[in-house]
């Protein structure tokens, strides 16, 4: 039974952003042991039906608010005092389960936190609610075996993406104002923009990486937030080096205040020239470039013809090579009867190939300069495109079952094929945010990429601001999902 204060407090607080709950914290207007309990009733609501914890850890989150609330009475509150903070479960908690949900590995207990884990515990965040992703992380929904099946709060139906996908429908559902995301192909824009959120895949060395992954430059961790100052935010407390990281870069914070856009120019190309693009997806998409002009840039279209299979194909066997077909060979055929469909036909491809990484780095040279010639050396100093083709994704959509999809009357491949994020990951070091523009025809939300040449990070949170200033998405402004 839920006390009526504690009900009207969910009302009043459950959205706020982490922004918005240190300026209470600081004032005394909401005590961060309070507004823990709110976030624990909807952390253990949501699952009824949005199906996103992989486990709840709320008496250590309860410990750590109390430490905060004395903080903030002793005056030694730190940057991020108090305000809880999902984590997928591929980012290891020390003590925390990771078996990166697989039967095979249910047992896997983490040994040390990962590098951003520290820096959030470090900055008086309160890591309480594991985020449910797909086996091993390898498909673009977030559905599995061990966890079931994860929806989206704004529409049950349909996919929250992947692999980040408990983290974006954590945060849609009210559950934390913060949380980790990862990605190799799209794992934290692909869910970002199904959820309605905001999500950075940052250039690759920005943020330390866990022990182990630093040749896989392909892949990142990053932040995910429900608002563009929450990005901020998080971004500046995960950067900077790590004593476990020996590939993390000198970090600069970024601003919290930004100009408009006057005199900036930007290139779009809605969907790479791809056929497939869905009506409502352009035309969120065209709504918040039109916001961009409102707030001074100069928005131009530029012919990129990019062809997705092949950098869908050369991405995925550069991470299997570099990633997946390591260790599927290693799982036995006993433990085999375990696995999920998507990562059993992995498992059956690394038994009949050797991917090779290089494909990899010679299709991101190509492309590199194919956007040098057609956007960087004309002028633009950011690029725009949507983040898929498509909402109508089911949320237990089976890529091994249903190979193909059909997509306003063009055929296209069920696993990646829908998607327009993988060729920032063989450009990996260009910074790309990933920002909400709207609700589909379904109530999806709909997402665009803003991405900016190498390492260049502050212009596409330049213009990520100006895109959440300008308005044209509402997403939660006056917009939220209805959880039932």
């Amino acid at each position: 039974m839920i006390s009526l204060r504690l009900e009207n407090c969910m009302q009043d607080t459950t959205y706020l952003s982490a922004t918005d709950l240190l300026t209470r914290f600081r004032d005394g207007s909401l005590d961060p042991v309070d507004y823990f309990e709110v976030l624990a009733v909807a952390a253990e609501r949501q699952q009824a039906t949005i199906n996103c914890a992989a486990g709840l850890f709320l008496e250590q989150g309860r410990n750590m608010a109390h430490e905060s609330r004395r903080r903030y009475a002793e005056g030694t509150a730190r940057p991020l005092e108090g305000v809880p903070v999902i984590i997928k479960e591929e980012t290891s908690v020390k003590g925390w389960p990771c078996p990166q949900a697989s039967l095979v590995f249910k047992d896997n207990v983490a040994v040390e936190n990962h590098p951003i884990v520290d820096k959030l515990l470090n900055a008086g965040a309160i890591p309480f609610f594991q985020a449910t992703n797909p086996e091993f992380c390898v498909l673009g929904h977030t559905w599995s075996k061990m966890y079931g099946v994860t929806r989206n709060p704004w529409a049950q139906a349909y996919s929250v993406g992947g692999s980040s996908g408990g983290s974006g429908a954590a945060l849609a559902a009210g559950v934390a104002p913060l949380a980790t995301g990862s990605d190799m192909a799209g794992s934290i824009r692909l869910p970002a923009s199904l959820c309605g959120v905001y999500g950075y895949k940052p250039p690759s060395g920005r943020l330390p990486c866990a022990p182990g992954s630093e040749y896989m430059t392909q892949a990142v961790v990053g932040p995910m937030t429900r608002s563009f100052d929450d990005l901020v935010l998080m971004q500046n407390a995960l950067g900077g080096p790590h004593p476990t990281s020996f590939t993390t870069l000198p970090y600069t914070e970024l601003p919290t205040e930004y100009g408009d856009l006057s005199g900036m120019r930007i290139a779009y190309s809605p969907a790479f020239g791809h056929p497939a693009l869905a009506r409502d997806i352009e035309r969120n998409l065209l709504q918040a470039l039109d916001g961009l002009r409102q707030r001074g840039a100069i928005v131009e279209e530029v012919a990129l013809r990019w062809d997705l299979d092949e950098i869908n194909m050369v991405l995925l066997d550069g991470l299997r090579a570099m990633y997946a077909d390591e260790f599927m060979t290693d799982i036995s055929d006993a433990d085999a009867e375990k696995l999920c469909s998507y990562t059993a036909h992995m498992r059956q491809q690394a038994s009949e190939d050797q991917p090779s990484i290089m494909p990899s780095a010679v299709l991101g040279q190509k492309l590199h300069r194919d956007m040098q010639e057609k956007v960087w050396s004309k002028g633009y100093t950011a690029f725009i495109c949507a983040s898929m083709l498509t909402t109508d994704l089911a949320a237990d959509q089976d890529p091994v079952a249903q190979p193909f999809l059909e997509l306003g009357g063009h055929k296209v491949d069920a696993n990646l094929g829908w998607c327009l994020t993988p060729a920032f990951n063989l450009l990996n070091r260009y910074p790309v945010l990933a920002a909400p523009t709207g609700l589909s025809e379904l109530g999806v939300p709909t997402g665009m990429q803003i991405v900016a040449n190498a390492y260049d990070d502050e212009t596409v949170f330049r213009v990520a601001s100006n895109h959440a200033r300008a308005g044209t998405s509402r997403l939660f402004v006056d917009q939220f999902p209805v959880l039932g």
